[in-house]
């Protein structure tokens, strides 16, 4: 093991024990955080308070809380009445797994079942990346009445456009021309595959699952004239997190608008005509609506940039200053893997490297990082992640 430096020093591995829903970290999940301090002058009992206090700091900010205060202890244990967390996240059980004692050095090892309250966020996260298809009709019978039969190409374009034009949190980078449904028998494989290939965190698949005509009379002795035409339009948007394909959040929204035209009428999907109509100014709104919704749904949820290459103990990721990426930005670099247990059940395991990065220079679509303190970065690969906390 290298030589530790005087000041502390950590190195924190997280298991999360429990099956998530959230791309990575559950909002409730046992961490395992192991912690190491130097042993100064003999003082086990203050190396040992300074290794779990760290590893439990360590843990709590990576499941997105921000700790004010991890200073009192019991037996090497936080006390609960000193124990603050801005975020509102807090630490329902916290027990000593492991102390071991080196030549210079101790080693702790905690358990700490943390829950990150759903109504709080953390803060000054980047701008997170999606990817997302042209949006399949589920009945494309539904499509021939007005040659609307390549209408989700166009929504699809027109949700791109709404959501970079009016998103905070995040920003659409790919619309891939093609269809994809959820339906699709390899559907987790397909959204891990597109993230990957697209750079992406976050997979957006849409679906129109209405798009049926109907004629209604406004008047019973009117029956023999054509009553007016009015369409439906239902969208359904599910976003994935591309490293799992885990569903995070599922909208949809549904119109019933005037159909001006005749019933055997061609419009064009992309004309002026339709998207000037009545029908066309609704689903128009509609979009907008579910363009927000799913930008507010993404505020929540955590941003990882992937390493690109090491060289010359400097790392590159994959996001810069089109991402809200700054010189001076501090990040934490971390390993991600996924296994599952004997029942089936898919579990994360994150493993922090002990060294702090920061951002020494910004391009408009990666950036550079080094060591905060200096010391070599040992074991940093391609496709490991960083995280700004």
């Amino acid at each position: 093991m290298p030589k530790l430096r005087q000041s502390l020093a950590t190195a924190v591995t997280l298991m999360v024990l429990a099956a998530t829903s959230l791309p990575m970290l559950a909002n409730a999940a046992w961490f395992e955080a192991t912690g190491q301090a130097i042993i100064n002058n003999g003082n086990k009992a203050l190396a040992k308070k300074q290794a779990t206090q760290e590893a439990v700091k360590q843990a709590l900010m990576f499941a997105g809380a921000s700790i004010t205060s991890v200073q009192e202890m019991s037996n090497g244990l936080l006390e609960n009445d000193r124990f603050e967390v801005r975020s509102g996240g807090e630490v329902n059980d916290l027990a000593l797994i492991s102390e071991t004692y080196h030549d210079d050095y101790v080693t702790i090892t905690i358990r700490a079942d943390i829950f990150a309250h759903q109504n709080q966020c953390a803060a000054a996260q980047y701008k997170k990346r999606l990817v997302s298809t042209w949006f399949p009709i589920r009945d494309r019978q539904q499509g021939l009445t007005g040659g609307l039969t390549e209408f989700g190409q166009t929504i699809s374009e027109r949700f791109e456009r709404q959501f970079n034009q009016t998103s905070r949190f995040a920003r659409i980078t790919h619309r891939k021309p093609y269809y994809l449904s959820t339906q699709s028998p390899d559907i987790t494989n397909d959204i891990i595959t597109l993230a990957r290939r697209t750079d992406s965190q976050y997979v957006l698949i849409g679906e129109i699952t209405e798009l049926s005509v109907e004629r209604t009379s406004r008047n019973a002795l009117l029956f023999w004239q054509d009553a007016p035409l009015t369409r439906n339009f239902r969208l359904e948007l599910f976003l994935y997190d591309g490293n799992t394909a885990a569903l995070l959040k599922q909208e949809n929204i549904a119109i019933h608008s005037p159909w001006e035209f005749e019933l055997h009428q061609q419009v064009s999907p992309t004309s002026q005509q339709l998207w000037q109509s009545q029908y066309g100014k609704a689903v128009t709104a509609a979009i907008a609506e579910q363009a927000t919704l799913v930008d507010e749904a993404l505020n929540c949820l955590p941003t990882y940039a992937r390493v690109l290459r090491v060289d010359n103990e400097q790392v590159t990721i994959n996001i810069g200053k089109q991402d809200g990426v700054q010189v001076g930005d501090e990040v934490t670099l971390f390993k991600h893997a996924q296994f599952l247990d004997p029942i089936g059940n898919l579990h994360q395991q994150l493993q922090l490297h002990p060294n702090q990065l920061e951002v020494i220079r910004v391009f408009n679509d990666t950036a550079l990082l080094g060591s905060i303190s200096g010391a070599p970065l040992a074991n940093v690969q391609a496709n490991d992640f960083v995280a700004r906390q």
